[in-house]
């Protein structure tokens, strides 16, 4: 066989495994820790009642399900699973009528995200 058929013989097969090892990639899964301040920008209480938020979290836009231990609380625990490591974040109190938005923004596996009045942490 000549040279430049080894060569492209030997790109076909690197290419190839490249190809599957990509497609079968897992995503990871994580965890997102979010702390939510006792109070909204004015002072008020995040729910009628005097309740902590009930915290309803997007991911790249995509409203992740509403857990039950988000609710009324100030401290959120949610998984979620990418194959990326830096994502657009929002976070909400969901409330029967119009949710609160509590902050929005990047935030990096690892790094602790001030998003308005959330401080989100992602871990794997």
């Amino acid at each position: 066989m000549d040279y430049k058929k080894q060569i492209k013989k030997w790109l076909f097969i690197t290419i190839s495994l490249l190809l599957i090892e990509g497609c079968s990639s897992k995503p990871d899964v994580y965890t997102m820790q979010i702390d939510v301040a006792s109070k909204k920008a004015n002072g008020e209480d995040w729910d009628m009642m005097g309740n902590a938020p009930d915290i309803q979290v997007s991911v790249d836009k995509y409203p992740l399900s509403l857990q039950k231990s988000c609710h009324d609380t100030y401290r959120c625990k949610q998984g979620f699973s990418s194959r990326k490591d830096r994502w657009y974040i929002e976070v909400y109190d969901k409330d029967l009528g119009s949710d609160d938005l509590i902050g929005k923004g990047d935030c990096e596996e690892g790094e602790e995200c001030n998003l308005g009045l959330a401080k989100v942490l992602i871990s794997d």
